[in-house]
């Protein structure tokens, strides 16, 4: 049984940026994006007995971007 009014479309957006040492250093700085979409809701079998489930979850990746360093 889903709670009334307990639906909720959750949105994430991350960007990782990248730091490296040692011989990786020349890739420092560069990223990656990504949004997540999902459906959650509060969910009640017996009283006191709640949970939260997912309904759907997505991913897009966006934006790459490559920075070259001087080594």
């Amino acid at each position: 049984k889903v709670l009334r009014g307990s639906e909720l479309v959750l949105n994430l957006y991350s960007r990782l940026v990248l730091r490296l040492p040692g011989i990786f250093h020349f890739l420092s700085g560069s990223s990656v994006e990504t949004n997540i979409t999902s459906h959650i809701a509060l969910t009640q079998d017996s009283p006191g007995d709640l949970k939260l489930m997912i309904k759907d979850c997505s991913n897009l990746l966006g934006d790459f971007n490559v920075k070259l360093r001087k080594g």
